[in-house]
C-alpha cells in the first residue's frame, strides 16, 4: 500500500511539471523551421487568449480563494516552458489546442500564478511559446530564435493590449518563470527600463532565468524586502554530493549562471543562508502550504537547499527529484505572497 502511495504521488509530480527532465540526452523530432506554418496568432482583445483575467472564472483557483479584498495593483504573469515533448515537431505552441490550454491551467497557473492571485488583479496571456528544444545551441541556430520571437511578440502584443484597455494606470506586477522570465525581462527593457512606466513598476519577479547587472539601464536588483522599483531574480539548485550533482543534467546548468544575479527569497536580502522558522511556506501537489519546510543552505549564483523537512511520505517523493528548477516558485509560494503584497503596501503607501 506505502509503496503504491509513492507512485501515485510519482505520477502526480511527473503529470504537474514538477520532475526534473530526463537525466539522458534528450532526442527530439524537428524539422525546418520554414516549413511550419506558425500557430493560429491569439487575439487579446478576446479573452479566449488568455489564460488568467479578471473577467474569466478560473477554477484552478478555488483552492486559493480569499475573501480579503485584493489591493489595487495589476499583476501581469507569464508561465515557463510547458511545450516540451520530444515527439512534438512543432515549434510553437497552439493556444487553441484544448490539451495545451489545459495543461497550462493545471499545471503553472495553479501552482506558480496562484502565488499572486490574493495580491491584486492577475492577468496571464496565453502565448505561442516556443519549443524546449530551443534552447539547445543545435535548434536555437536553426529555428529556435526565430520561435522564441514569435513567443516575445505575443506576450508583447498582450503587454499593450493589457496597458491600453485593462490596466487604467495602477501599479503593476511583472511575474514570471523559466522561458516566460525571459520575455519578462525584455518586457521590462521595452517598457519600463529607463521609461515613463518604471513610476508604475511595484516589482518584477524574475525567477528560474538568468539575470546580470548589464541586462538593464535603470532598473536594479532589490535586496531588501520592503524595496519597489526594481526585480528579484534566482535559480534554484538542491544540495548534492557531487558524484550526484555530476549526473543530474540540470534545466539551469550551473557554468551557465556564471555573472548570475540571485536574491535569497525567504530573507529577501544578500545572505546567503536562512533558517527553517524563516521560511513561509512550500505549496505542495495537494494544494496545502507547509511552512518551516525549506531552509536556504548556501547562495551563489543561485539558491541551494536540502530536501524540504516534510512528513515520510512527501519527504521520499521529492527526494527522488534533483533538478528544482520548476518548483523554483512552488517552494516559497507563501514568500512569494506575502513579500508581493507587502512591497505592493510600501509602493501604494508611498504615493499617499
Amino acid at each position: 500500500m506505502f509503496r503504491a502511495l509513492i507512485i501515485i504521488l510519482l505520477i502526480s509530480l511527473n503529470s504537474c511539471g514538477l520532475l526534473s527532465e530526463s537525466k539522458k540526452l534528450v532526442e527530439y523530432k524537428t524539422t525546418n523551421f520554414e516549413s511550419v506554418k506558425p500557430p493560429k496568432e491569439p487575439d487579446y482583445q478576446n479573452l479566449n487568449s488568455w489564460a488568467v483575467h479578471p473577467e474569466i472564472q478560473v477554477s484552478e483557483f478555488s483552492d486559493f480563494e480569499n475573501n480579503k479584498e485584493k489591493l489595487p495593483v495589476d499583476v501581469f504573469f507569464i508561465y515557463p516552458t510547458m511545450h516540451s515533448d520530444k515527439n512534438d515537431q512543432s515549434w510553437n505552441a497552439d493556444i487553441f489546442d484544448p490539451k495545451i490550454r489545459d495543461y497550462v491551467l493545471g499545471s503553472t497557473i495553479k501552482y506558480q500564478s496562484s502565488a499572486w492571485y490574493s495580491v491584486g488583479d492577475l492577468y496571464a496571456p496565453l502565448y505561442r511559446q516556443a519549443h524546449l528544444r530551443v534552447f539547445e545551441d543545435i535548434y536555437w541556430e536553426n529555428g529556435g530564435k526565430q520561435a522564441f520571437e514569435i513567443a516575445y511578440q505575443d506576450v508583447k502584443n498582450a503587454f499593450i493590449t493589457f496597458l491600453e484597455k485593462y490596466n487604467s494606470d495602477k501599479p503593476i506586477i511583472i511575474a514570471s518563470h523559466s522561458q516566460g522570465a525571459g520575455h519578462a525581462k525584455r518586457i521590462l527593457q521595452d517598457f519600463f527600463d529607463e521609461k515613463p512606466l518604471q513610476k508604475k513598476l511595484i516589482a518584477a519577479y524574475l525567477i528560474g532565468t538568468k539575470i546580470t547587472d548589464q541586462d538593464f539601464k535603470n532598473l536594479k536588483l532589490m535586496t531588501d524586502k520592503d524595496e519597489t522599483g526594481g526585480f528579484v531574480t534566482w535559480n534554484t539548485h538542491r544540495k548534492m554530493s557531487k558524484r550526484k550533482t555530476q549526473n543530474t543534467s540540470f534545466t539551469v546548468p550551473f557554468d551557465y549562471l556564471d555573472d548570475a544575479l540571485c536574491i535569497n527569497p525567504i530573507t529577501w536580502n544578500l545572505e546567503k543562508k536562512s533558517k527553517f522558522s524563516s521560511h513561509k511556506g512550500f505549496l505542495y501537489l495537494n494544494s496545502k502550504v507547509y511552512p518551516k519546510s525549506v531552509k536556504i543552505e548556501n547562495m551563489d549564483k543561485a539558491v541551494y537547499v536540502n530536501i524540504p523537512k516534510m512528513d515520510l511520505l512527501k519527504k521520499i517523493a521529492v527526494s527522488t527529484v534533483r533538478d528544482y528548477h520548476k518548483a523554483d516558485i512552488n517552494m516559497f509560494w507563501e514568500d512569494i505572497r506575502l513579500n508581493s503584497i507587502n512591497r505592493s503596501k510600501k509602493y501604494l503607501f508611498s504615493e499617499n
